[in-house]
C-alpha cells in the first residue's frame, strides 16, 4: 500500500522566507500586496479549521475554504454578474494557485492543490479567465471602442476616449488606467512605475482636451467625474467597456481585460492600432451631454416601464464643447 505523501515540515518563519522569495518573482507591487493578502487569508482559515500550515493544503481543504466565499462575491454567470470584481474565487484561486505553482518547482510538494480542486469542482475552486482575448477584438475593432466611448451618455467625449485610449495603448489593469495623477503624464508619455510608455499623438490629444474641460478643484488625479465631486472608478470604466462593446456589435461579454489582452497580443504581433484623431472623433461622435453616473448605467434603459432620465451634469464653466 502507497504512503501518502507526506510535506516538510517549517517554522513560521521559515514559511515567512518561503512567501518572501515566492513575492519576489511576482514584479508587480500591486499583484504582491493582493497575492499576500489572499494567500494570507487561506492560511489562516486553514490553521482555525482543519489545523494545519499551509503547506499541508490539500485539494478538499481549497474546495471547503471556496464554498466560505459564495453568495454575492462568486460571479456564476457573466449575464448576470457580467463584471468580474477583485474579491472573486476566481482571483483568489489564482494567487494561491500561484504560491503552490512556486512550491512545487522549488519542491516542497509534489502537486499544486488548487489545480487538482479544479479538477475535482471547478464549480467551488472558480478557473479564471482564458489567457487570450477576445476573437472579436481585432485593431479595428479597438478602435470602434474608442469612437464608442467619445459618444458615451456617461463617460463619454475626451474623458471616455482618454480612459478607453489608456487602456488599450498601456494594457493595464483598469485599476491602474483611473488611479493616474498629473505627475504620471509628460510629453514622453505616462509613467508606470519602471519606466515611460510612449503615447500616440491623438491620446495626448484626448488627454489634452480633459485636462482644458477639468474642473480646477479635482487635484492631482486626472480622472473625475464631470462634477468634479468623486473620482472615476475602475467599476465604471469596466461598465464604460461593455457599453461601447455592445453598442459596437461585439456582444455583452467583452471586458476590460479583454480589451487590453487584445491590444497587447496585437502589439506582440506588430499589428499597430491606430487611435482616431479627436477632431475625427468630434465628427463622427459627438459627446452628447453627460449624464449623471448612477450606479449602474445599464440599470437605466429609456425602454423600460419607470425609467427616469437622470440629472444633467453641467461642465466646467468657460468651456465651449467642439462638435466639429
Amino acid at each position: 500500500m502507497d504512503k501518502a505523501p507526506t510535506t516538510p515540515i517549517m517554522t513560521s518563519a521559515a514559511v515567512s522566507r518561503l512567501v518572501n522569495a515566492w513575492m519576489a518573482t511576482i514584479p508587480s507591487e500591486h499583484t504582491r500586496r493582493r497575492y499576500r493578502r489572499d494567500l494570507g487569508k487561506l492560511a489562516s482559515w486553514l490553521l482555525v479549521h482543519r489545523g494545519r500550515g499551509v503547506l499541508a493544503t490539500r485539494a478538499e481543504d481549497v474546495i471547503a475554504y471556496s464554498h466560505t466565499l459564495t453568495g454575492h462575491r462568486h460571479d456564476l454567470d457573466h449575464r448576470v454578474h457580467p463584471l468580474r470584481r477583485h474579491n472573486t474565487i476566481a482571483t483568489k484561486a489564482t494567487a494561491w494557485s500561484s504560491f503552490f505553482a512556486y512550491c512545487v518547482r522549488q519542491g516542497l510538494l509534489t502537486a499544486n492543490p488548487v489545480q487538482e480542486a479544479r479538477a475535482l469542482d471547478p464549480a467551488a475552486a472558480y478557473p479564471p479567465h482564458p489567457h487570450h482575448p477576445a476573437r472579436t477584438v481585432d485593431a479595428a475593432a479597438l478602435r470602434t471602442l474608442v469612437t464608442e466611448a467619445h459618444r458615451d451618455p456617461w463617460l463619454g467625449g475626451s474623458l471616455g476616449a482618454s480612459l478607453l485610449g489608456l487602456l488599450i495603448v498601456t494594457q493595464w489593469r483598469p485599476e491602474r488606467v483611473t488611479t493616474r495623477t498629473l505627475t504620471d503624464l509628460s510629453r514622453r508619455g505616462v509613467h508606470d512605475d519602471e519606466q515611460w510608455i510612449p503615447l500616440p499623438a491623438e491620446l495626448h490629444h484626448y488627454l489634452g482636451a480633459w485636462l482644458d474641460e477639468r474642473p480646477d478643484v479635482v487635484g492631482a488625479h486626472v480622472f473625475f467625474e464631470r462634477s468634479g465631486l468623486r473620482r472615476i472608478s475602475a467599476i465604471e470604466l469596466m461598465r464604460l467597456v461593455l457599453r461601447c462593446a455592445e453598442r459596437a456589435g461585439l456582444g455583452d461579454a467583452v471586458t476590460a481585460t479583454q480589451v487590453a489582452r487584445a491590444a497587447a497580443e496585437l502589439t506582440r504581433r506588430g499589428v499597430a492600432v491606430v487611435l482616431p484623431p479627436l477632431a475625427e472623433l468630434r465628427a463622427v461622435a459627438p459627446a452628447p451631454e453627460q449624464l449623471a453616473l448612477p450606479d449602474d448605467p445599464r440599470e437605466n434603459d429609456a425602454h423600460q416601464p419607470g425609467y427616469g432620465q437622470q440629472a444633467l451634469l453641467p461642465l466646467p464653466e468657460g468651456v465651449i464643447r467642439q462638435t466639429g
